[in-house]
């Protein structure tokens, strides 16, 4: 909405969070440390009616001006695919007043192989609804990189498919107002499919780091991985306590769960998450094994440096491991409050740097700038 309102788009937001939407009609962004992605304030925006955001689904419903619908919405729930909200969005889409010329419907989110058919197109169809004619239908998988502003909705490749050529060709024409470089593809089954190919392969190179880091225990991995990085086509991945979020832990699954031959070929993806997903329970291991005493502090509930975003985060499940070796666990992250780190995590905070010397161990889960900042004296 922000990048468009620049534009001199009218946007209108549909969310059933109040509170995001309150935020946003108050000209603040309602998530923590995005403004610095954005690089630009919407207040302006709001107090021109550019930007209005509602959890009234009839305001978008029954306008007819309301040409374009992008939706983003969760395709994951409980660590699995999941096409609910999809499915609800589809269905109130469906009711949608159009005059004259077709609405686009641009699909951001993460799909399954077949989900933006099998479910936002046949529930318009079941419905009544022509598609393409009341409907032309596109899918963009965002690519946004939240932690870097240098790799925003503007800057980023765009990946555009249609389920017809018109809807290719206006989804183009719409996300070039804002996007510096379209990447056009055949049609909306190889767009769907390109977010979770993207993620699969961090998956596995991930996979990759925290296996070697358990198979040769006596070397510095990180050091190896770079130096093996040097080589212009290897690609440098990490190894950590597991991944987290929306992307990462669930890409192998959409691919396995649509792909239309399943043989053997795609095994190895289930290994993917068997590895990253088993890094955890390694790491608890390993501290556990090394204390005599039982304190352990864990920087980082978000799974994403200076973000406040825990889905999936593998601090939660790292947490519990440690507090079935009988270790007395408290997690700190600057962007959570106690209560939100209780409630999450089930364990208690602590004040950094203060507390640190009372801790007998000590995890980074994650890199946020706040930690990585901190003067050294502080931490002496």
């Amino acid at each position: 909405m922000a990048y468009y309102a620049r534009c001199g788009v009218r946007c209108v937001g549909y969310d059933i969070a109040r509170d995001v939407v309150e935020s946003i009609n108050a000209g603040k962004i309602p998530f923590v440390n995005l403004e610095h992605w954005l690089g630009f304030s919407i207040e302006p925006l709001v107090n021109n009616g550019l930007i209005h955001a509602t959890s009234r689904v009839n305001e978008i419903l029954e306008d007819v001006q309301a040409k374009v619908h992008f939706v983003a919405v969760p395709t994951e729930k409980n660590g699995r695919p999941w096409d609910g909200a999809l499915l609800d969005v589809s269905k109130k889409l469906s009711a949608k007043k159009v005059g004259g010329h077709p609405d686009l419907i641009i699909v951001e989110s993460t799909l399954a192989p077949g989900q933006s058919e099998d479910i936002l197109v046949e529930t318009l169809r079941r419905s009544g609804r022509k598609v393409p004619g009341d409907f032309l239908v596109a899918v963009a998988p965002r690519r946004d990189w939240f932690d870097n502003p240098g790799l925003n909705v503007h800057t980023i490749p765009r990946v555009v498919g249609g389920v017809n050529e018109e809807s290719r060709r206006e989804a183009i024409d719409v996300l070039g107002v804002i996007c510096s470089k379209i990447i056009p593809v055949s049609n909306n089954r190889v767009a769907e499919l390109v977010k979770s190919t993207e993620n699969s392969f961090r998956a596995l190179n991930i996979a990759f780091a925290n296996a070697l880091s358990r198979s040769y225990p006596n070397v510095d991995v990180n050091e190896l991985i770079s130096a093996a990085a040097t080589k212009w086509n290897y690609v440098a991945h990490y190894p950590g306590i597991g991944t987290g979020g929306y992307c990462i832990p669930l890409a192998p699954k959409y691919l396995l769960e649509g792909a239309t031959n399943k043989g053997d070929q795609l095994d190895f993806l289930a290994m993917i998450n068997t590895v990253n997903e088993s890094q955890t329970d390694f790491v608890g291991e390993i501290v556990a094994k090394a204390l005599h005493s039982s304190k352990v502090g864990i920087l980082g509930l978000s799974y994403k440096r200076n973000l406040k975003v825990h889905v999936l985060s593998p601090t939660v499940p790292l947490a519990k491991r440690l507090q079935r070796k009988r270790k007395e666990v408290l997690i700190q992250d600057p962007y959570y409050s106690a209560e939100e780190v209780k409630q999450i995590a089930g364990v208690e905070t602590f004040s950094y740097p203060g507390d640190l010397k009372t801790l007998d161990a000590i995890i980074v889960a994650v890199p946020h700038s706040e930690y990585t900042e901190t003067p050294l004296p502080m931490l002496t």
